[in-house]
């Protein structure tokens, strides 16, 4: 079937404006959930979630709940073992789930008991962690860690 050039100008027209009010209605969403809901209320960001994409994500394949630290408080660089700087909003994942993208949280360490190591990736990276008495190891708003096994 042949379409006239009007045609399809018409069609990619309606296709970029589809697209635009998707848009809209997206950012309409993420500034509706970051309104205040009362005047004089304090607008919390989503934790380092970037409209639900981009966020610190935990993939827990073991059997057992993995501690994470949704608020990190202290310095300290990502991707590494902290000594300084304390937790102090924390949650569990359960075995075999998800945790951070798919609840809009974002994860910023997970914590390692003494005398256990985890084995596992981030972003891709095969990794193995063992902290040298108990801790916490941070990474950033957009690493997704998979901690597949545990000893």
């Amino acid at each position: 079937m042949r379409t006239s050039r009007t045609t399809r100008v018409l069609r990619g027209r309606a296709f970029r404006a589809a697209a635009g009010a998707l848009a809209v209605m997206a950012l309409g969403a993420t500034a509706a959930e970051a309104a205040p809901a009362a005047p004089g209320q304090v607008m919390r960001p989503m934790g380092g979630c970037r409209a639900g994409i981009v966020c610190g994500t935990i993939f827990n394949n073991t059997t057992h709940n993995v501690e994470v630290c949704l608020a990190w408080n202290g310095t300290g660089g990502d991707q590494a073992y902290q000594t300084s700087g304390s937790c102090s909003s924390v949650a569990y994942a359960s075995p075999h789930s998800v945790y951070g993208a798919p609840q809009l949280v974002d994860v910023d360490a997970f914590y390692i008991p003494a005398g256990t190591s985890y084995y596992g990736a981030y972003s891709g990276i095969p990794k193995k962690w063992t902290h040298t008495g108990n801790g916490w190891w941070k990474f950033s708003n957009a690493t997704d860690v998979h901690v597949d096994w545990t000893s």
